[in-house]
């Protein structure tokens, strides 16, 4: 039978009974004989087995709160841990990414997007290295605040930081079932404000002085961002199915937006026109893309193509950064790039009284309704509002 005394010498009750031949006899921890009683039936039932998985718990979290406050986050770490080992719903982090690809939930992301939630992931395996994890369940808040940090304060602006733990909760979010998770330890990372200071256009003299100094496939790069205000990546990846020389028009699904399926069509400038022309008779006409070897190294490394349109800017004597102090450091912003084409083409376009719904679907800006709108002013006025545009003399 299991009995309640006090020991000589202790403030405390303690507790004492049998069990299958084992004597039992121990601390309360409480001079409170109410509390001891309770202590006593939760331990016998405890020992005899009858004992709630609450209980148990209950007396694993007064047990660990006993121990030394440096211990109790370890200890606590490392009972988790053996607790998911019993779990059949694990994933190891070095088969998450491949996990995730395969993950249907995932949607349907472009290549291009899928090359950065790359980038980003595999930053954060390089991190995690340093630490004893196997597995996506034994990622604790703990270490996303502190790989948040070390991201942070490698001098990465805003924006960027902000994609990159949107990625990681994104990735940690499709794969919570599979991986056993039992919350997404990323959600309770905030964003930063955005440095939202925007690219410049161009001035006058510097789209004659960029156009007139292009050359290669620079040239066709520059002549189609200015004439059609496509950024970057959809230039680089034009394919010659998507021009229709007889219609004289461009008509493509913008990289950024290719999930919605919405397309955007582009009237061919005469300049424009005469310059594809011209590269289509140069081109080997057995590949789909206008610029091969450059669509594929977009793909995989779409940096390298920013960093040659932006060394053309410098080497025709154009300033494309500025300093910044955003508190977080201070850093050099890119200001002036190949997305300052798209905002050159815009102001082209207002400058030539192209009505402004007219602009917003030629740029892919505009709403269903603003669509439908200008969809009554037909494909003949967009190709005079083209056609309007200047005229500007390229390289060779």
């Amino acid at each position: 039978m299991a009995t309640l005394y006090r020991k000589e010498g202790s403030p405390y009750y303690w507790i004492r009974f049998q069990y299958k031949g084992k004597r039992y006899r121990e601390s309360t921890n409480t001079a409170n004989e109410k509390k001891a009683k309770t202590i006593l039936n939760q331990r016998v039932n405890e020992i005899k087995g009858s004992g709630s998985y609450n209980d148990l718990f209950e007396r694993l979290l007064t047990s660990i709160s006993k121990l030394p406050p440096k211990h109790q986050d370890k200890i606590r770490k490392d009972l988790s841990i053996k607790l998911m080992e019993g779990s059949s719903e694990k994933l190891l982090l070095k088969d998450a990414w491949n996990a995730w690809l395969k993950n249907p939930k995932k949607r349907n992301p472009s290549e291009v997007t899928l090359q950065g939630y790359k980038t980003h992931w595999n930053r954060f395996l390089n991190w995690i290295e340093k630490e004893p994890v196997k597995y996506l369940h034994e990622i604790t808040p703990k270490l996303t605040e502190e790989y948040a940090a070390d991201l942070w304060h490698s001098g990465i602006a805003p924006r960027t930081y902000n994609g990159h733990t949107k990625t990681l909760a994104l990735i940690f979010n499709t794969l919570k079932v599979q991986a056993g998770l039992l919350k997404n330890v990323w959600v309770e990372i905030p964003s930063l404000e955005k440095d939202t200071k925007s690219k410049r256009m161009f001035t006058p003299d510097e789209l004659t002085k960029i156009c007139s100094a292009s050359a290669g496939k620079m040239r066709y790069w520059i002549a189609i961002g200015l004439y059609t205000g496509l950024r970057m990546g959809d230039v680089v990846t034009m394919k010659w199915s998507e021009i229709d020389f007889d219609q004289r028009i461009i008509e493509k699904a913008p990289l950024k937006t290719i999930r919605k399926g919405k397309k955007v069509r582009f009237p061919l400038h005469p300049v424009l026109m005469g310059m594809l022309k011209q590269l289509k008779t140069e081109s080997n006409s057995s590949n789909e893309y206008l610029f091969p070897e450059d669509a594929e190294l977009y793909f995989q490394n779409r940096s390298e193509i920013s960093k040659r349109i932006q060394k053309f800017f410098r080497n025709v004597g154009i300033k494309t950064t500025r300093k910044s102090n955003d508190g977080h450091r201070q850093r050099t912003v890119c200001e002036v790039g190949f997305h300052s084409l798209r905002h050159s083409f815009v102001s082209l376009c207002a400058a030539n009284n192209v009505p402004q719904v007219a602009i917003m679907d030629l740029v892919g800006h505009g709403s269903p309704a603003m669509t439908e709108i200008y969809m009554h002013i037909g494909n003949e006025a967009k190709g005079k509002a083209i056609a309007a545009l200047p005229d500007y003399e390229f390289g060779e």
